[in-house]
């Protein structure tokens, strides 16, 4: 078989022809493609790294800010529970002093009520103890309570110890009269004036001038007053030691109540 020269030299011409073309139009435009496309995914790679580190760096984020929340948290309970036992204490401090305030006040009523009480059962007592005197001696000796109240004093005044006589005497006159007050819840008989008068001017002072006043004030009583220095007899003493024992069973019976 014959080999044509020329056939074989265009051939290889068109070959190499379709080639350049191939490359031309069909290679290069390829291998653009595919450069280009590796790019986008090395691009793509590339920002789904940052994505991810940024990812990483916001769940360290997260997780830093969930721990400072959890710590905030904790810290806020300790905050509050303080708060809260601050509060429970004063309001418990508040409770105590107002409970102990109510007590007191409470002491101070009864207290202030058994003093009214015994007053009242003072009063009583000596209007009942005078009744009951009177209509003893009546009925005993044929005499009134005011002039055995007045005998008594009479007594008391001439029985006066050395002491009592010079303190009384020796006393300054306050104003240039020397008077004596005889002080009584009940008004005195003439005769029982003068006897009383005898016994002043003898035990006390001679050239003295007695007033005679009554006063409410004393319980079944008389009294002497002389420059601030007074001799007295009345119920008072005995209904103060009647008081006082009166006070006494209502301080023990209000402690067993207590």
């Amino acid at each position: 078989m014959l080999i044509d020269p020329f056939i074989v030299i265009a051939q290889i011409i068109n070959f190499l022809i379709l080639v350049a073309l191939l490359k031309r139009f069909l290679y290069k435009p390829i291998t653009q493609a595919m450069e280009a496309r590796s790019q986008r995914i090395e691009r793509q790679l590339a920002t789904a790294a940052n994505t991810e580190k940024e990812a990483e760096a916001e769940k360290e984020l997260y997780l830093q800010k969930q721990q400072e929340l959890a710590a905030q948290k904790q810290a806020w309970l300790e905050e509050a529970k303080q708060e809260v036992e601050l509060e429970k204490e004063q309001l418990t401090q508040q409770a105590q002093a107002e409970v102990e305030r109510f007590r007191s006040q409470w002491y101070r009523t009864l207290e202030q009520d058994q003093h009214k009480f015994a007053r009242e059962l003072r009063d009583r007592l000596s209007q009942q103890v005078a009744v009951t005197t009177r209509k003893a001696l009546s009925d005993l000796a044929n005499a009134n309570l005011e002039i055995q109240i007045i005998d008594t004093f009479i007594d008391q005044l001439n029985d006066l110890n050395d002491a009592q006589l010079k303190t009384i005497r020796v006393a300054p006159i306050p104003n240039p009269h020397h008077i004596i007050t005889i002080c009584s819840s009940f008004v005195i008989p003439d005769h029982k004036k003068e006897q009383l008068l005898n016994v002043i001017q003898k035990q006390i002072a001679a050239n003295a001038e007695v007033e005679f006043e009554t006063v409410e004030d004393l319980l079944c009583g008389i009294e002497l007053r002389d420059r601030g220095y007074k001799i007295s007899w009345n119920l008072e003493h005995y209904l103060t030691e009647i008081e006082a024992e009166t006070a006494k069973i209502l301080t023990e019976n209000n402690n067993q109540a207590a």
